[in-house]
């Protein structure tokens, strides 16, 4: 069975940006989304979430973040996968 490793990255489209502005954005998402492609990562989606606090609990914004996955190497016998990035205490 494989086993995936994950990484969200939050994304930014302000709508009051000028229509070049925007479309510098889009063609920079494009851009990392063939970069995380080429490097094994495949995009789940894009979500968006609603940012909350205080006391009451108001809404405060939003947040848009793209998930991406990619399979990672082959698990120790018996336990968790150790990644290569991962510093060894932890």
């Amino acid at each position: 069975m494989p086993n995936w490793e994950y990484d969200l990255q939050e994304f930014k489209l302000v709508e009051k940006w000028n229509a070049k502005k925007q479309a510098q954005k889009l063609a920079d998402l494009r851009e990392e989304l063939n970069h995380k492609g080429d490097t094994g990562w495949e995009l789940l989606g894009l979500h968006s979430f609603d940012l909350v606090g205080g006391i009451t609990g108001s809404n405060k914004g939003k947040v848009t973040l793209t998930v991406w996955k990619r399979e990672v190497g082959e698990p120790i016998q018996g336990g968790p996968i150790r990644r290569t990035d991962q510093h060894p205490d932890g």
